[in-house]
Formats: structure tokens, C-alpha cells, sequence
């Protein structure tokens, strides 16, 4: 039951206590609206016991949705940012009752019409899934919150969108030319060129590489390594803490880092500006391939798998939990072929002087001791 009471003050405070629900507290200035708020969240409450979920309110909007959900979420990237606000300016002002099936594939089939590509629309939908995944689980709304991711996987089922299957990565040319652009001392804040060499090295994300501390790096030099805390699931927005090794190149680069300190960040920026200090670099030297600083992340892996690691171990390195995603970056090519064929034959043949040597040892062995057992009968 709802408590209404009234205050000192001359106001009512409504005080709702559910099992299973946040605490309910909420101030009128009247007992008449005190009353009229309770009865309303009580009876939502009871549906929500019955149902489920209830019923959005007349005239909640899709862009109310998004707002709630952005004012509750950790901060996203400016690129989804973006999204949502041409989607508030778009298809903002529909009721979310209307956002079903139907409102989704010709918003889906439209937005193809124009210049946009499949994987454009792809992104917009797995960001519609968000909000309506939110407001499903935390505002216990009563809707489909699979519709858009329905509606995505159908249309890619179709053919009509699908993911890119190989991010950009950057040549070895391209990259060349941006290390460049910081090495010509050129007036920076930040000291770029670790940064880069240390992505490729490892494989992580700029977020990551920023908050690393150096409390946190395990400096053994037999197997040097480094905690990262709260290491983010992309979809599922979980992370938790995973000790990564650092390569021998890392390493190196990791210990130039640290100098003399003894705490603290590694690299101690913010990972926004490392990305906008990479694409001043890209367009100042004239790379117009649009690769970003996440996509060294992707040059990385392609290394890993290029010097022969598994994708379990290439998925320790990267943080990436679905194997399948690893697949993409294992680029096979005729010069690879090549070289494992050359390495298999370089390993045949060690390992067939390797048996020879042993057999070689062992009849030296025997003659050995056949001219010793003819010494001891001469003797």
C-alpha cells in the first residue's frame, strides 16, 4: 500500500515499498495530487505483477526514450551519439507504441532508397535495440524490445544489409606516413608515437591504453603483463578485469613509458583526444582511407594470426569473447602458404638432423664401448 502523508512543511509525501522495486518516494503540493500519483503507481505496479511490463504512456515518444536511456547510460562514443540525435530529429517524434515491425522495415527500406549503406542501417537498428532493451528492463515497459534486432537480422538474412566484414586497417605505407607526421617535431600535447606502436603491439582499444596504470603492470621480464580493469563486452555492455601479456615489443615500448614513475596512468591522456590527434595526422599527410586510431586495434590482430597465434590466443590478447568475430581477420594469402610450407620444411629438416645426430650417438656410443670391452681383455 501507497503511505500519503503530510509534511511540516505544508507539502505530501507519497512513499510506495514493493518487493522487488526501487523505494517509491515523491513530494505534491497537494493531497489531491498525492493521492491521484499514488493510485496511478500502484496500479502500475500491479500490472507489472500481472503482465510483465506496462503499458507506455499516451504520447511517450521514441525520443523520450532515447533521452532517458542516454541520461542512464555510460558515456557512448560520438558516433552513437550522433546516430541518436539524427534519429530523434527523424523518427523522433513517433509514439513508441508505433515503433513495431512494420515502422521498422520501411524505415529500414528507406533510409537504402537514399545514399545510406546496409551497414548504416544495420547500426541504426542495434541502436534502436538499445533504447528499447532499456526501456523494457529498467522502466518494465510492456513492448517488444527484439523488433529492430528482428527486423536487422531479417534484412540481412536477405541480403538486403549486412556488416562490413573487414574493418579498415591500415597500410604499412599509410601508417608510415602518420608516425612521420608526429616524428617531424611538430608541436603535440601528446606523444603520439608510443601511442601507435604500443595499439599495433597489442592489440587494445584507445580506452583501454589510456587508463592502463602502471600499479598495474606485472614487470617481470620473463613474462611481463598488464591488468586491465573493467574490460568493456561490446554487445553486452559487461566487463570485468583480464590480465593481458605484453609481447616483447610492448614491453619495450611500456617500459620507455614508465621512466622513473612509479604510478599512475601509462599515458596519461584522454582517449578522445589520442583519436582526434590521429585524424588531425591522417588528413595533415594526405590519407584520405579514413582509417581511424581503433584501427590499428584491427592491424593487430591481423598480426597476431600473420605470426601464427591461435584464436584463442589472439582472443586473449584482444579481449574479443566471440571467437567468431576473430575469424574475419584471418586473411590467408599465397605468400603465407608459402611461408608455412618453407617453415614446416625447415622443421622437417632439423628434426631429420636432429634423429640423425641422436643416431650418429648412439653407435659412437657402441664403438665406444666395443673398444673399451677389447682394452679390459687385453688387459
Amino acid at each position: 500500500m501507497a503511505s500519503v502523508t503530510e509534511l511540516p512543511s505544508g507539502s505530501w509525501r507519497v512513499q510506495i515499498r514493493r518487493k522487488g522495486h526501487k523505494p517509491i518516494n515523491e513530494t505534491f503540493s497537494t493531497e489531491r495530487l498525492a493521492n491521484a500519483f499514488a493510485k496511478k503507481k500502484e496500479a502500475q505496479l500491479e500490472q507489472i505483477k500481472a503482465t510483465g511490463g506496462i503499458k507506455p504512456e499516451k504520447g511517450l515518444t521514441l525520443a523520450d526514450c532515447i533521452d532517458d536511456y542516454l541520461a542512464n547510460s555510460r558515456e557512448l562514443q560520438r558516433s552513437a551519439m550522433a546516430i541518436y540525435k539524427r534519429l530523434k530529429a527523424t523518427i523522433g517524434s513517433v509514439n513508441l507504441m508505433d515503433v513495431n515491425y512494420e515502422f521498422l522495415t520501411i524505415f529500414a527500406e528507406e533510409r537504402m532508397v537514399g545514399k545510406s549503406t546496409g551497414v548504416t542501417v544495420a547500426g541504426d537498428l542495434s541502436l534502436i535495440t538499445s533504447v528499447l532493451k532499456y526501456c523494457k528492463k529498467k522502466r518494465k515497459l510492456d513492448i517488444d524490445s527484439y523488433t529492430a534486432d528482428r527486423v536487422r537480422k531479417e534484412l540481412g538474412e536477405d541480403h538486403k544489409i549486412k556488416s562490413a566484414e573487414i574493418e579498415l586497417i591500415p597500410t604499412e605505407d599509410e601508417l608510415g606516413k602518420i608516425l612521420r607526421y608526429f616524428d617531424n617535431d611538430r608541436p603535440c600535447i601528446i606523444d603520439m608515437p608510443p601511442l601507435i606502436r604500443f595499439a599495433v603491439a597489442t592489440g587494445m582499444r584507445q580506452e583501454e591504453i589510456c587508463r592502463i596504470l602502471i600499479e598495474d603492470i606485472n614487470k617481470n621480464p620473463e613474462s611481463p603483463s598488464v591488468l586491465i580493469r573493467e574490460r568493456k563486452h561490446p554487445k553486452e555492455k559487461l566487463s570485468r578485469n583480464e590480465r593481458v601479456p605484453l609481447l616483447p615489443e610492448a614491453w619495450v615500448i611500456a617500459q620507455q613509458a614508465i621512466g622513473g614513475r612509479q604510478s599512475g596512468c601509462l599515458f596519461p591522456y584522454n582517449s578522445r583526444s589520442v583519436g582526434a590527434a590521429y585524424r588531425r595526422a591522417r588528413v595533415g599527410v594526405g590519407v584520405t582511407s579514413g582509417t581511424r586510431f581503433h584501427d590499428l586495434r584491427h592491424l593487430a590482430v591481423t598480426n597476431f594470426f600473420a605470426i601464427g597465434l591461435s584464436v584463442p590466443q589472439v582472443a586473449v590478447m584482444s579481449g574479443h569473447r566471440d571467437w567468431q568475430t576473430l575469424k574475419r581477420y584471418r586473411h590467408i594469402k599465397a605468400k603465407d602458404v608459402q611461408r608455412a610450407y618453407r617453415e614446416l620444411k625447415m622443421k622437417e629438416k632439423s628434426s631429420k638432423a636432429v634423429i640423425e645426430g641422436m643416431a650418429w650417438v648412439v653407435e659412437e656410443v657402441k664403438r665406444l664401448r666395443g673398444e673399451l670391452a677389447k682394452l679390459e681383455r687385453a688387459n
